[in-house]
């Protein structure tokens, strides 16, 4: 990693984002974008394309059952260092899903990845989503759109107070003007973004694509995105690593969330098909 987490783990915390440059090896990149280019193509996407998911945005999402790579995505400790210590020792994976933009794309809407629980702001940590550069991310190729310290404010953006894009805060969170920035990053890059962040997808106006993933991890009180305890057959499941295991659901939280009988879930593992 190019600085320790925790230099990163403070910087998410106080600006909302962090940007660690190299921590993906380029082999790995290389790999990763094999495998999106064989899911291709067998076929398309299921997920629906819209205004928000894009209509040329390669979306694919179910990855832990389409081919070993993504287990190593899921784990990648590099990752997955900084994201405890935003999260806690007991987080989840919530959902994996690539983000790969092709030319003419447009901007995607500001939004915050933890608008979906419905907790009224301020609070604690619950999401951190990282956006991995497997290609060079530029401003020209849709660089994903960030707005600093916006984690510190106590609206949504879909709110009134924060639809408007161009506005600026400070970085005491006081309702000023603010800017988006892009994320511009090399390829190998990791963006951690928090899920109070205020972000989106940028306009892909080059003529090559942008190719990403969107890595979402969630505190471990909280429902997943995707329901990966039941995405995947119990066999599946016990293939899985033991820190796979863990993330998907196969353990309590600290505080016993996510029990089967009161016990310990990896349980069912002795029930395999």
């Amino acid at each position: 990693m190019s600085t320790s987490p925790e230099k990163h783990i403070e910087e998410i915390n106080e600006k909302g984002y962090s940007v660690a440059e190299g921590i993906i090896d380029q082999d790995f990149c290389d790999e990763i974008k094999t495998e999106i280019s064989r899911l291709e193509r067998i076929g398309p996407p299921s997920i629906a394309q819209n205004e928000f998911t894009g209509y040329k945005t390669l979306r694919y999402f179910d990855l832990l059952n389409q081919g070993k790579v993504w287990e190593r995505v899921a784990v990648y400790p590099k990752v997955t260092d900084v994201i405890r210590g935003i999260l806690g020792n007991d987080f989840l994976l919530s959902t994996m899903g690539t983000a790969v933009i092709d030319p003419d794309e447009t901007t995607q809407r500001i939004h915050c990845d933890d608008g979906l629980y419905g907790i009224k702001r301020p609070h604690k940590h619950l999401v951190c989503n990282t956006m991995w550069a497997l290609s060079d991310f530029t401003k020209e190729n849709g660089a994903t759109r960030l707005v600093p310290y916006s984690h510190k404010l106590a609206h949504y953006p879909d709110d009134q107070l924060g639809r408007d894009a161009a506005r600026k805060i400070d970085p005491t969170g006081a309702d000023q003007n603010y800017e988006c920035i892009q994320a511009e990053m090399p390829a190998g890059s990791v963006c951690f973004v928090v899920g109070t962040c205020y972000h989106g997808g940028g306009a892909n106006m080059s003529d090559e694509r942008r190719w990403a993933l969107t890595i979402n991890y969630c505190a471990g009180s909280q429902r997943q995105q995707e329901n990966l305890m039941l995405a995947h057959t119990r066999s599946k499941l016990a293939s899985f690593s033991p820190e796979l295991q863990a993330i998907v659901g196969l353990k309590t939280s600290n505080f016993g969330v996510g029990h089967i009988n009161a016990g310990d879930p990896k349980a069912i593992l002795n029930q395999c098909e």
